[in-house]
């Protein structure tokens, strides 16, 4: 710790210990040297090292059990439902690593249903695709979408296991509008089987129309969430 800094000690102290828990040296759901033993290695007061992990506490990087310490939180996920981006690109400078499991693709054709929310003729020939959506080895959320095959002629089973939105990018589609429906849901003995989640455990569902001009839909898909591994935000833009 520098005495000579005009920032105050537990500053200092909390700084230090964030930023080990940033590099990984503290994970995510281990438990942080006590306050006996920050005490001893940093030669400060206890009541400057409690501030400190207040500190810590206050912006979300730890938790306190009482009798046992305190623990490294373990962060959730972050999905801005109004965001333009990707599963993967929406994880960048995360430190997370991101992947796809294609569960199931074939070709289609499109019902009443679908053709409306795709503005295609019914019978048209539709891609159907479920994928695993999995962070750091374990499954998040699960998708299942539908694109018109006469949109992409070429699209495949392993292009979908890597960044769909890249693809789409290069194929010159971008989203330029979404429209969604969002609602709190248990999941189907299918879903629970996907997400590995409870019976009455809470998810959360996402239906959505992605346009690539204001009137032109590429895309129609539903995205159930583990809401035990996320957070979910809305950003206003002007």
């Amino acid at each position: 710790m520098d005495s000579k800094s005009l920032q105050p000690l537990y500053i200092q102290i909390a700084d230090t210990l964030k930023q080990r828990i940033d590099d990984g040296l503290y994970p995510q759901g281990s438990k942080l040297p006590s306050e006996s033993q920050l005490v001893d290695s940093l030669g400060v007061s206890r009541v400057t090292v409690r501030k400190a992990l207040g500190q810590l506490a206050d912006i979300g990087y730890t938790v306190s059990e009482k009798g046992k310490g305190t623990y490294v939180a373990v962060q959730k996920l972050k999905h801005d439902f109004l965001g333009m981006a990707g599963f993967a690109q929406e994880l960048q400078g995360a430190g997370l690593e991101a992947s796809n499991q294609v569960i199931h693709f074939e070709k289609t054709v499109a019902d009443e249903a679908l053709a409306e929310k795709l503005l295609v003729d019914p019978g048209s020939e539709l891609y159907r695709c479920g994928r695993l959506r999995v962070v750091n080895g374990d499954v998040v959320s699960y998708e299942d979408f539908y694109i018109p095959v006469a949109l992409l002629p070429d699209l495949n089973k392993e292009v979908l296991s890597g960044s769909k939105f890249a693809y789409l990018k290069e194929q010159g589609i971008e989203m330029v509008k979404t429209h969604q429906k969002i609602k709190p849901s248990l999941p189907s003995e299918f879903v629970q089987d996907k997400l590995s989640v409870e019976a009455l455990e809470p998810i959360l569902i996402n239906e959505s129309i992605n346009y690539r001009s204001e009137t032109e839909p590429y895309e129609y898909s539903i995205v159930y969430y583990k809401s035990s591994v996320y957070d979910f935000e809305i950003v206003a833009r002007l």
